[in-house]
């Protein structure tokens, strides 16, 4: 957030305090004008009445305002996973690109998803890469290891 916009906020933030407080005031104001003599100062009345229908309008625009603010936030999140997930996607397609030309050694990479992946449905994902990497073991290491 720029210098700028928190200066504004800040003064919105004050104005509207302001505002509350104003309201405050013109509420007693119109209960004490209905007490003492509603009739002759009808014309205020009919302000603090105007006044307060244009704080109803405001109070529902900043609402508008708040909601069109939460959906942009929405919205830049949602983008911001869609773009995580392609980098991912291309991340991982670069690798196993460079690991089928044999610029990165496919047992490092085989090695180090058995030590990142946890969970057994993430392993199933690649099973083919554990196969095909237990398939390419030499038979008598396979029988020393059994």
């Amino acid at each position: 957030m720029s210098k700028i916009q928190r200066e504004l906020e800040d003064q919105l933030a004050k104005m509207l305090v302001d505002r509350d407080s104003l309201l405050a005031e013109m509420r007693s104001v119109r209960s004490a004008v209905k007490k003492d003599n509603p009739k002759k100062n009808k014309w205020l009345t009919e302000m603090i009445d105007h006044l307060d229908k244009l704080d109803t309008y405001i109070t529902q625009n900043e609402n508008r305002i708040q909601a069109i603010k939460q959906r942009k936030l929405s919205a830049r999140s949602k983008l911001n996973r869609k773009q995580d997930s392609k980098r991912k996607i291309l991340m991982g397609a670069m690798v196993e690109r460079l690991m089928n030309e044999d610029k990165i050694s496919r047992s490092f990479i085989v090695d180090e998803l058995d030590k990142f992946l946890t969970r057994d449905s993430d392993k199933a994902l690649f099973a083919d890469y554990f196969d095909d990497n237990a398939h390419k073991i030499p038979s008598e290491e396979l029988i020393t290891k059994l």
